[in-house]
């Protein structure tokens, strides 16, 4: 007795459900984090060494409506290489941390935080002045792991929380128009939108963490 061959087998159907794709891994994240930042320097090497710095006149200016391209273009522009050290710094640190939830969490933290920063911005800001830097986004990290650690109120959010206010409790009155901040042409405006806007998402979200003259900002 012969055994029959067996029915040829049909192929998926073409509306069959697609594997989940793997969530990156963290060392990955931190990877597409540090391309982020270098991008930011391959800009300002370029607008000093091609463009003689006029990159930085494409910042947010107060209710001007020829220059809403600053929206877009404000947190990758900065006004001297120690503005870029600096903010390079705090997005590497605090962008690290909120990587520890995701790379989703950091990309709608930064969107929402530039966004809020630049309307801000617009609407006080000081007539004719122009606010360039990514430090909307540093401070919009600050208020979201802040807001998370009172939200979420888990012991690692409390402890991002408690850590921020350690190494960067004298950062945060950046948000406010002291004369200091005035002097040194720093744009309080955006430190504080980027703070309110890291604070929205904080308070939308409430995420459960996973076990493992120009105005500069």
């Amino acid at each position: 007795m012969t055994d029959a061959p067996l029915p040829p087998t049909s192929p998926p159907p073409l509306d069959s459900p697609s594997l989940p794709t793997a969530e990156p891994t963290y060392l990955q994240r931190l990877r597409h984090l540090g391309g982020f930042i270098i991008l930011l320097w391959v800009i300002e090497i370029a607008d000093r060494l091609f463009f003689q710095s006029s990159l930085q006149n494409h910042g947010i200016h107060p209710r001007s409506f020829s220059h809403l391209q600053g929206f877009l273009f404000a947190p990758f522009l900065h006004a001297g290489w120690g503005h870029l050290f600096g903010n390079s710094t705090s997005l590497l640190i605090l962008g690290a941390a909120i990587l520890a939830r995701g790379w989703r969490d950091l990309a709608l933290v930064s969107v929402v935080s530039a966004l809020t920063a630049g309307i801000l911005i617009w609407i006080i800001g000081q007539t004719d002045s122009n606010h360039i830097g990514a430090s909307s986004l540093v401070f919009g990290y600050l208020g979201f792991l802040l807001a998370s650690g009172f939200y979420q109120r888990t012991p690692l959010t409390i402890i991002f929380a408690i850590l921020v206010i350690i190494f960067y409790g004298g950062a945060i009155f950046g948000i406010l128009p002291t004369e200091s901040i005035r002097a040194a042409n720093i744009s309080w405006q955006a430190h504080l939108g980027g703070a309110i806007g890291g604070i929205l998402v904080a308070r939308q979200k409430k995420l459960k963490l996973p076990s493992h003259s120009d105005l500069t900002a």
